[in-house]
């Protein structure tokens, strides 16, 4: 059973590919490693690092070089990986912000393709003047016209998301005919706090009319307890048996 090879070489200024080594030594695990300059050049580390692992704060610069030696066969150094870490980081913060950027071009688009999308975005003023997202809100009208026929049943909760910018993911989901789950609503918002979960539930209000009169469950977060009144007296408050039974078991046994 044979191994692949590798082929190293590089553009010459006429445009021509020039072979620097032919390499044969295969690359699973039990392989010697071989050590080579160009795998501790930054510039080879951070445009291949990020096609095989996800770097974050969290990453840990052996992680990178356990990758490339699995990946390339090739030695890291550990300072290598350490600068090339910091690097991507910086350039997926980078990335992050302009993102936050083009979500009015993203809204534009969602509403080309979904007329009667509602959607909504808040921003504030900073203390320079400068419009800064803090929250947003997505209900496509399939939603609506889904839980018109869907049982009167209704999930909210909210989980981290996992960025250089801390923001909190909040959804919405109902139970259709076939006892399947699916996504009604969903938002970005700075934390799970009353004012948000208010914003939210508001917003799903005007979104889906027809949620005045159903059951809405959620973990009996406290901000969320303070701001489901705005759902209205129709609703009728019922609280997840798994998520109590939870911290039922870490505080009595």
């Amino acid at each position: 059973m044979g191994y692949p090879w590798r082929v190293f070489a590089s553009k010459g200024i006429d445009g021509e590919l020039l072979v620097k080594r032919i390499s044969t030594i295969h690359t699973c695990i039990a392989a010697p490693v071989s050590a080579r300059e160009m795998a501790n050049t930054q510039n080879w580390l951070q445009r291949i690092v990020p096609q095989h692992l996800f770097v974050t704060k969290a990453t840990k610069p052996t992680e990178i070089v356990v990758t490339i030696r699995i990946h390339y066969g090739e030695k890291v150094n550990y300072e290598a990986a350490r600068v090339a870490k910091a690097a991507l980081i910086a350039d997926r913060l980078e990335h992050q912000r302009e993102h936050f950027h083009k979500i009015p071009y993203y809204l534009q688009l969602l509403h080309q393709h979904n007329q009667n999308l509602y959607s909504d975005l808040y921003r504030i003023i900073d203390d320079h003047g400068n419009r800064v997202f803090q929250r947003l809100f997505i209900c496509p009208q399939e939603s609506r016209i889904s839980f018109q026929s869907m049982r009167k049943f209704m999930a909210v909760d909210g989980t981290f998301l996992k960025a250089r910018f801390v923001q909190t993911l909040l959804l919405a989901v109902g139970i259709d005919g076939n006892g399947n789950i699916l996504l009604l609503a969903w938002g970005i918002v700075e934390s799970e706090n009353e004012s948000s979960w208010r914003y939210f539930l508001e917003h799903l209000r005007k979104a889906i009319p027809e949620s005045e009169n159903m059951t809405l469950i959620s973990n009996q977060d406290k901000g969320l307890l303070a701001a489901d009144k705005v759902m209205g007296i129709g609703v009728a408050r019922a609280y997840c048996c798994f998520h109590l039974k939870e911290n039922f078991c870490k505080r009595f046994t």
